[in-house]
């Protein structure tokens, strides 16, 4: 089976998750900044994975405009569906908000891998949101979510849903 990861950043959050998931999903599988992703991509992979930033209580525009219009040839695979944002975020009137209620509905599992600040790589308001905090209280990417979502991926990858 060949997998497509679709997904757009603002933070290297996001891409260090997809990394992340690349690595425990037992398939041929393509990491695909939305940068560089066309409609071929949809056609070209038997499953797709969209994974994206969420700030704000939005996603990246440049998706968006992607999901939109692949939309059709979207619907006729199996898609599934992350977010990296706050841990507390993860409920499915949050993801028809990011994505679309009927891309949500037909996707296969949906996830929030949470987010990281990097110390060393802070910006401003990082530096601000971080400055009392001690290191265990600084958000982190949600390692047990992303082995869940890969867990699942791969079982469906040993049923060959395509």
């Amino acid at each position: 089976m060949k997998i497509g990861i679709i997904y757009s950043t603002s933070k290297k959050s996001t891409k260090k998750s997809c990394k992340l998931l690349y690595d425990k999903i037992n398939a041929d599988v393509q990491l695909i900044p939305i940068d560089k992703a066309k409609t071929a991509c949809i056609l070209k992979y038997n499953f797709i994975i969209f994974v994206a930033s969420a700030y704000r209580g939005k996603i990246d525009s440049n998706l968006k405009i992607y999901l939109m219009r692949n939309f059709k040839n979207i619907k006729e695979k199996p898609i599934a569906l992350a977010i990296n944002c706050e841990n507390d975020l993860n409920n499915e009137k949050i993801f028809n908000k990011l994505y679309t209620e009927e891309l949500v509905n037909s996707s296969h599992i949906n996830s929030n891998f949470g987010y990281e600040l990097n110390i060393e790589d802070k910006g401003f308001f990082e530096k601000i949101r971080t400055k009392n905090k001690t290191e265990d209280i600084i958000p982190k990417l949600n390692i047990n979510e992303i082995n869940k979502f890969s867990d699942y991926i791969n079982n469906l990858i040993e049923q060959r849903v395509d």
